[in-house]
């Protein structure tokens, strides 16, 4: 019976022990997991809180390492190992470690660790910010590309951190062939990035070296591509070759209706682009394309202002004219057209705002469809190579901007006069 006893009580006092040795390993660990998350959030004494409750906790090991890098190389490696054997699936102490290792100059282990980290995680974009980072410091921008690539996929907001660096190898006639992998089959970021390559790349040839290679891939270049080029073309006066550019991007309905006036007749969409069609956006009018009646085509261009302040500047296109005498003609209609100045298409010199080559008759007041007509002289000077054909509005004053009504285009064209 004592010994029954004996045991009874030597059983309870084991399960006691072991009940306080779980409860002091569950303090221990939310100790641990307690300091961690304050080391994470900023408090760097935390880290050694974290330790000291629990030696083993691999996140506290990684942020120590982290810690130590500059001060204690050999600790930090320490440090980083550990935390890699006690979670192997955490690619955050591999890059850092990988990152030690070639400060340390052990470049072909530091490859290794970087690689692994890679493919411990590689749907983090983080570990592929880091991956590239660390092949640029190795010189291999084949392979820093390769992760700002994935990246990009991952989160296309990171353009804003990725481009510049892309751009800057682009500006490299040496590096350029390295963006073959990605112009070959563009991945869906590219159009972004050729957007901010065309915007801020130093040199035009750039421009047109990247687009080069885009056009000698399988894919063809994209609609957003060639109007990026044809736009960064016309920003650096090169009227020919953008639109060259251009009308080589056209399809077969397009092309029927080319002209010194390209659509003359607004029959097709606005591309707001190349030398089509541009139709401002405002809050003073509204510009569409509709059919009405005394129209000679299925659509006509109707301008709709609604009474407020008028920006000068509205519907206009680019033009390629040679050098010669022209006329310009149009079909028009005005509906309750209140304006103190009036509304005139202009022709001027492209790039050279004030140059005026031409102006049509003002615009006010109401008249059913009539035909107009004004005649102008393009020079041979090539500071006037490009045109521009705008309607714009005469006044500059507060009362003087003030537009109501309507207004009706359509049949715009223009021939050379021998």
């Amino acid at each position: 019976m004592k010994l029954s006893k004996v045991k009874t009580v030597a059983v309870r006092i084991s399960v006691l022990l072991i009940v306080l040795l779980v409860a002091w390993r569950i303090l221990v660990s939310g100790l641990g997991e307690h300091f961690v998350r304050q080391a994470l959030l900023g408090d760097e004494q935390a880290v050694d809180q974290a330790l000291l409750w629990n030696p083993d906790h691999p996140v506290a090991l990684y942020l120590k390492g982290k810690a130590l890098m500059q001060d204690d190389r050999d600790r930090a490696e320490q440090l980083l190992r550990k935390a890699i054997v006690l979670n192997p699936g955490n690619a955050a102490p591999m890059e850092v470690l990988a990152q030690l290792l070639l400060d340390k100059g052990k470049l072909e282990e530091a490859d290794r660790m970087i690689s692994l980290a890679v493919r411990q995680m590689p749907a983090h974009k983080n570990i592929r910010l880091n991956a590239a980072r660390y092949w640029v410091e190795r010189g291999q921008l084949v392979r820093a590309m390769e992760n700002w690539a994935v990246a990009l996929e991952l989160d296309p907001g990171l353009g804003n951190r990725i481009y510049p660096a892309l751009s800057q190898i682009a500006e490299n006639q040496q590096s350029l062939g390295m963006f073959k992998f990605l112009t070959d089959a563009p991945p869906p970021w590219w159009d972004a990035f050729f957007e901010y390559l065309s915007k801020h790349a130093k040199k035009l040839e750039t421009v047109v070296a990247v687009a080069s290679i885009r056009h000698a891939s399988p894919a063809p270049l994209s609609r957003t591509e060639r109007n990026l080029l044809v736009e960064r073309l016309q920003q650096d006066q090169q009227w020919a070759e953008a639109y060259l550019v251009w009308i080589n991007g056209l399809d077969v309905t397009e092309r029927r209706y080319l002209g010194s006036v390209f659509d003359g007749g607004f029959e097709l969409p606005p591309a707001n682009a190349g030398f089509g069609w541009h139709f401002p956006e405002d809050e003073a009018w509204v510009i569409r394309r509709k059919h009405t009646y005394g129209a000679e085509g299925e659509k006509a261009l109707y301008i709709n202002y609604k009474g407020g302040i008028t920006p000068k500047k509205q519907v206009y296109q680019p033009l390629l004219l040679s050098k010669g005498h022209y006329a310009m003609s149009m079909r028009i209609r005005a509906d309750r057209l209140r304006i103190q100045g009036g509304l005139q298409w202009v022709v001027r010199c492209m790039g050279d705002d004030a140059r005026l080559l031409g102006e049509g008759a003002l615009l006010v007041g109401a008249s059913d469809w009539e035909t107009q007509q004004f005649t102008f002289e393009v020079p041979g000077d090539k500071a006037c190579t490009g045109q521009l054909l705008r309607l714009e509005m005469v006044g500059k004053n507060g009362d003087e901007r003030i537009v109501e009504g309507e207004l009706w285009f359509e049949r715009l064209s223009i021939r050379k006069l021998e």
